[in-house]
């Protein structure tokens, strides 16, 4: 909100917009919240799978091999396509959806572990929370940018 829409789309130096952060934070929220419910519901990791039928066309442009920096950078281009008001919206509904999940779980499934495609041994628990600093850590960004967009 302290950021013009001029200044939500304008690239800094590492090429990302602040609108493109905010898709990067519904993005991760949504794929991460699906491998948690998938930690819940399978004893084996099956993320991958998952990725591969959500985004067919990722596995074959990086020759079925996954790694975050590459999925990221894929994704980024995917919601460039979206106006600002359209990822703001994904963001609130994919927060919204994550907040009536959590309502759900019972301590027990928290502690649920499994195996995360690229943070390893996890549990439910320490997803939310990567998760919840992940979101800190690029909010933070936003807000590194006004203050750059405030001195140009």
């Amino acid at each position: 909100r302290q950021l013009s829409p001029d200044e939500m789309t304008r690239p800094l130096d590492d090429g990302w917009s602040a609108k493109d952060i905010l898709a990067h934070l519904a993005m991760a929220e949504s794929v991460n919240v699906k491998f948690a419910k998938l930690m819940l519901s399978h004893n084996q990791p099956i993320q991958l799978r998952e990725v591969a039928q959500d985004y067919p066309d990722y596995l074959a442009q990086h020759h079925a091999k996954f790694t975050l920096d590459s999925f990221n950078a894929y994704m980024a281009e995917k919601w460039r396509a979206l106006s600002l008001e359209e990822i703001v919206r994904a963001l609130n509904d994919v927060r919204a959806d994550t907040m009536a999940w959590l309502t759900t779980l019972a301590p027990e499934q928290l502690e649920r572990g499994g195996q995360h495609a690229v943070w390893g041994d996890q549990n439910v628990r320490g997803m939310l929370k990567i998760l919840a600093l992940h979101d800190k850590f690029h909010t933070q960004d936003i807000l590194k940018r006004k203050t750059v967009e405030s001195r140009q």
